[in-house]
């Protein structure tokens, strides 16, 4: 029996990945295990907008690994 091949639009996947990393109930962990997949999706796909942040600290880009760098938007 031949396998069925499925397939997913990256756009399906990138509106996920932005729901889970704009959500406060997400560890940085978990955000930042999304952000590794999303990226690399991205990339493959030659779909790679760029990001945003959800959150600036004092009107600055988050520092590094920490909650507010993982809390962001895909374009």
């Amino acid at each position: 029996m031949a396998k069925e091949r499925k397939t997913i639009k990256v756009q399906e996947i990138k509106d996920y990945a932005n729901l889970v990393l704009s959500d406060s109930n997400i560890t940085l962990d978990e955000k930042m295990g999304v952000i590794t997949m999303i990226e690399h999706i991205l990339h493959k796909s030659n779909t790679y907008n760029g990001f945003m942040f959800l959150s600036l600290p004092n009107g600055n880009a988050p520092e590094f690994y920490t909650y507010e760098w993982a809390t962001r938007k895909y374009f």
